[in-house]
């Protein structure tokens, strides 16, 4: 019975440290983010979040930690809202320096729209991931965008076809509208054809011929009918045209100037892509200058 007792006494003192090492382990982690939240240590904090991928984009960099020690942001990541709100202070003043065109709205705690400029009509252009300091462009106008640069090239426009295709059907439709005397003729003219073979009676052996001409009179007659149809309609139709064409040419004028913007600051497109995907290294970076340059002050005081 000694034995056992003085066992199990052993193990509970075994698995007793482990777990003490392992709640201090989780307390140091909270205190060292909430010592860096306070002291507004930004650099610090986005190491506590994700560790392993600081350590990848800095290893051997002078920013780098030498720490091997493993943080579990999990322990904290019911306040990821506050965080990123917390964060974004920094952050949107980086940006708005990098990125002047791009304007951030936050429609609830530590969550971010991004719209493309501050001009009239401007797009939401996606969201901007604070916790992990990423653009997440809405894909459809991130394409669109970027087939505007491609077709720069050639001094054509992303609408242009859709456009041409509208200005093509207006113009139809005002030429169905101008030949309606026209059709009014011929209608008169078929209907008299179709009286006539109504009143003409035809040889048994002549029936089916007699028929088949009838047919394409009313099937010719029909076809104007369906055109004066068209033609009633395509006042409506012009209006809808017009007003389609009058969008995609704003839309334009929009892609334009986020070019313009773009061409600006960055160049090109491919450099305005490159710096997006470097973004998380260059913003640390830069918390970390602005980290030395404090030191250096504080030395000197």
């Amino acid at each position: 019975m000694t034995m056992v007792e003085e066992k199990s006494t052993d193990q509970f003192g075994q698995n007793g440290s482990v777990l003490k090492a392992s709640l201090n382990g989780k307390l140091e982690y909270l205190n060292d983010l909430q010592n860096s939240i306070e002291s507004g240590n930004d650099l610090h904090v986005y190491q506590l979040i994700n560790n392993q991928r600081y350590l990848d984009q800095f290893s051997g960099d002078d920013i780098a930690s030498s720490s091997t020690e493993t943080y579990d942001f999990s322990l904290a990541e019911d306040l990821t809202a506050e965080l990123s709100h917390h964060l974004s202070y920094k952050l949107i003043d980086f940006l708005g320096k990098e990125y002047p065109f791009f304007y951030y709205h936050e429609y609830e705690l530590g969550q971010f729209d991004i719209y493309f400029g501050n001009w009239w009509d401007h797009r939401l252009f996606g969201k901007l991931d604070v916790i992990n300091v990423a653009f997440e462009f809405n894909e459809e106008e991130y394409d669109k965008l970027a087939q505007s640069f491609r077709l720069e090239a050639n001094n054509q426009q992303v609408n242009a076809p859709q456009m041409h295709h509208l200005a093509d059907d207006t113009e139809r439709l005002n030429q169905l509208v101008a030949e309606q005397d026209q059709r009014d003729v011929q209608k008169r003219q078929l209907q008299d054809q179709l009286r006539d073979y109504d009143n003409k009676s035809a040889m048994p052996w002549e029936s089916a011929r007699v028929k088949e001409e009838k047919q394409e009179l009313e099937n010719q007659l029909q076809s104007l009918l369906n055109l004066d149809q068209q033609a009633a309609d395509a006042s409506k139709q012009i209006k809808k045209n017009e007003t389609e064409i009058l969008k995609l040419s704003k839309e334009e004028t929009i892609l334009g100037f986020e070019r313009q913007s773009i061409k600006q600051i960055f160049g090109s497109f491919e450099d305005f892509t490159k710096s997006n995907d470097q973004l998380y290294q260059k913003y640390l970076r830069s918390l970390g200058d602005n980290t030395d340059e404090k030191d250096q002050v504080n030395a000197n005081d």
